[in-house]
């Protein structure tokens, strides 16, 4: 069984940095063949696989892809069977969101984080768009290349589920900051409360958002920056109770 890296970052996680990233992004989970999408036989063609399906922008062609053999699946004692598909789910998301280049370790997220502000920097120096307070920037500006033969869409519409997309892009702008100084203190108190209340070695990887956020800059002067975190710390909050049910948080 393959080992969990120290730094990991769950799939919620960089979910919400895709959506930083691709406000309009809409997620699918739906169940098909190996050979609906793209799986020659004789690598189990003929299984059965949970399939998530990431659509970046509404008018791309294709989706990114990640799936999971359903044979993987596993039901604990006193589980219902739906508890089975959402573990099926959230780890083909997770494979979706790694080949859409969101990198399942805060090292590798590190790095995409500083390659986004560098592209920001040298933009703003060429002459294009001013860098703004966030670190917002598309650096897809074509489709993903699309997994295998996968050419199209499964339309099973059981078992599916669609996130909501955003209203608008998460970008830094001037009435972006807080009605008062004493609503920041107190907020920024008790996210500092939260982070504390983790296990240790999941506070290291509230550290690793945070610094691909705004460099670990406290307090934090962007509301949206700001909720991006916290958002972040509740996920982690929800895989540390995934990995030890009986903690307390």
């Amino acid at each position: 069984m393959a080992q969990i890296a120290e730094d990991y970052v769950s799939p919620s996680v960089r979910w919400g940095l895709l959506k930083q990233d691709y406000p309009q992004a809409v997620v699918e989970f739906t169940h098909a063949t190996g050979a609906e999408i793209g799986i020659p036989e004789k690598f189990g063609g003929t299984e059965e696989y949970c399939v998530a399906q990431i659509l970046l922008r509404p008018d791309d062609a294709l989706p990114v892809i990640g799936y999971k053999p359903v044979s993987d699946a596993k039901q604990n004692k006193n589980d219902h069977a739906s508890d089975a598909w959402n573990v099926l789910c959230t780890k083909a998301l997770g494979r979706a969101l790694k080949r859409a280049g969101y990198a399942d370790t805060a090292s590798e997220m590190k790095l995409v984080v500083q390659y986004k502000q560098r592209l920001a920097e040298h933009d703003a120096i060429s002459g294009g768009s001013p860098v703004k307070n966030d670190t917002h920037v598309d650096v897809a500006s074509t489709n993903p290349t699309p997994d295998g033969d996968y050419l199209h869409r499964v339309e099973e519409t059981s078992n599916v589920v669609k996130a909501e997309p955003a209203q608008e892009e998460l970008v830094v702008e001037e009435d972006d900051n807080w009605d008062t100084d004493e609503h920041r203190n107190e907020s920024h108190a008790e996210l500092k409360a939260r982070v504390q209340a983790l296990p240790e070695e999941y506070q290291d990887k509230a550290r690793e958002v945070h610094q691909g956020v705004n460099g670990r800059k406290w307090p934090i002067d962007s509301v949206s920056q700001f909720n991006f975190l916290a958002s972040a710390i509740e996920a982690l909050h929800e895989q540390a109770a995934e990995l030890d049910p009986e903690a307390e948080f």
